[in-house]
């Protein structure tokens, strides 16, 4: 995915697979990724990286907020799927709640890969490298497995899709900045 993402949505869009196996065998996981290295790299530096500086960290808020964090993924990666499974249609493709969720988990990868960059608070930040790169998975992605055959519609379909990724990332780590 990271390295030939066109060949690989297309081997993601041949595989047969449910919600269940896809949460159980790499969303719970991989989306793990950002968390616990934030945890560690905090427990071990006494701070955490954001994009704007370097704020001191306590370990039972660090804790705290690499569980509200992982929650709060686990929970974006259903909203993207749902906002895309609703969206589809608009665009002429098939509504399918599997296929959206692979496109929402998947097209997360790089963003989840480059949360280890938390193990070094300082090098934190750049982990919006990960999730611009996300974006555009997801644009390439959806317009695939979600059958927008139309190519200018697939075109407006996955800008709409990335959009609406990007959206749902920002609410909530708004969200999740709240309650931590």
């Amino acid at each position: 995915m990271l390295l030939q993402p066109g060949r690989e949505w297309k081997a993601i869009n041949a595989e047969f697979t449910n919600a269940p196996t896809l949460l159980r065998k790499y969303i719970v996981p991989v989306s793990a990724i950002g968390p616990v290295a934030t945890l560690v790299g905090s427990a071990v530096f006494g701070e955490r990286g954001t994009l704007f500086g370097m704020i001191e960290t306590s370990i039972s808020f660090a804790v705290q907020d690499a569980i509200i964090h992982y929650l709060f993924g686990l929970l974006g990666v259903w909203v993207i799927a749902l906002a895309l499974e609703f969206l589809t249609p608009s665009f002429g493709g098939s509504s399918n709640r599997v296929q959206a969720l692979k496109v929402a988990a998947y097209g997360s990868t790089p963003a989840w890969v480059c949360g280890i960059l938390g193990l070094i608070p300082k090098l934190a930040p750049y982990g919006l490298i990960g999730m611009v790169w996300s974006l555009l998975l997801v644009a390439q992605g959806a317009p695939m497995l979600l059958k927008v055959q139309d190519s200018d519609r697939a075109k407006v379909f996955g800008l709409v899709a990335a959009g609406a990724t990007g959206m749902a990332w920002i609410i909530l780590e708004v969200l999740a900045k709240t309650f931590g």
